[in-house]
């Protein structure tokens, strides 16, 4: 066969609740220099992917932007395959796991697999479209693209964080063994440091501070010991609390206790790390925010 054959699941909720599959079925030429995948049929079959997820995505009126909520019609979950024929003539069938790691072997095709985690956004509840698995719920989608990214270089953790921020955490699906696989594999530094805190603040969820807390057992006290890295590493808390959506989300909100409860509390998230002093002048930093944004 020399042809490529993308399959293409969807499925979601119209009107009351009632489910609503789409299907897709694309069929490219292969690139006949190789009976594997090339660098071409790869950026193909990934363009095609995209594009076929946006022609599904139009199918339901809820245009998946910018919405705390769904209400009748949402796109919730997509799954897709990849078959060809090998050396041998036998079918092969790869998925997305195996996808994107061949993928992310190409620098070249980088900036497709930030498209593909886009157009796999907003889904259910204005967080993300799942992988459609086996027993229901999967992954978020997207995962296994940043994650390919992120394994093969640790300067892509950073959006491996933008990534995890869209994610629902508070109900969670593998985020915390992803998370702790990264900074197994990269050990301590500044990149796996970032990966920590966001945890611990704006990529918190159900268990991100219990996570964090494990983390200083596991080696990140013990990197901490170092002057020149406890700097760096405070620096980056600062930096996690001037980036952290939730700071302007909350001060726009207008009300104190709740700026204090879900943007000012999450500093003691750190107590075991910070020493008191440390922790009483991010706090007024904080506060100092609510109180020129009310002034202002």
């Amino acid at each position: 066969m020399t042809k490529i054959k993308i399959s293409i699941k969807a499925s979601g909720y119209k009107g009351s609740y009632d489910e609503k599959e789409s299907a897709k079925s694309i069929v490219i030429d292969k690139d006949l220099n190789s009976f594997q995948l090339t660098e071409n049929d790869l950026k193909h079959i990934l363009t095609s992917i995209i594009t076929a997820i946006k022609e599904i995505k139009a199918e339901y009126p809820d245009e998946q932007t910018n919405v705390s909520y769904h209400n009748d019609n949402r796109l919730e979950s997509i799954m897709f395959e990849i078959e060809f024929n090998d050396k041998s003539g036998d079918s092969q069938i790869i998925k997305e796991k195996a996808f994107f790691e061949e993928v992310a072997e190409h620098s070249s095709l980088q900036s497709l697999i930030f498209d593909y985690c886009d157009v796999t956004d907003n889904g259910e509840e204005g967080t993300r479209i799942w992988v459609m698995g086996e027993y229901m719920q999967g992954t978020p989608a997207g995962t296994y693209a940043i994650l390919a990214l992120a394994n093969k270089n640790k300067k892509w953790i950073s959006k491996y964080i933008d990534f995890l921020k869209t994610n629902d955490l508070d109900n969670e699906f593998e985020q915390m063994w992803h998370i702790k696989a990264l900074i197994e594999k990269y050990g301590w530094c500044k990149e796996t440091c970032s990966l920590a805190i966001a945890r611990n603040v704006s990529c918190c969820g159900q268990t991100g501070k219990e996570q964090c807390a494990a983390f200083l057992d596991e080696g990140l006290l013990d990197y901490l010991n170092s002057e020149e890295n406890r700097k760096e590493f405070i620096d980056l808390i600062s930096q996690e609390f001037e980036e952290w959506d939730q700071v302007e989300l909350r001060l726009k909100d207008g009300s104190k206790k709740y700026y204090i409860v879900y943007v000012v509390n999450y500093v003691d998230h750190f107590d075991k790390v910070l020493k008191e002093e440390e922790i009483n002048e991010m706090k007024t930093g904080l506060l100092n925010k609510l109180e020129d944004y009310n002034t202002n």
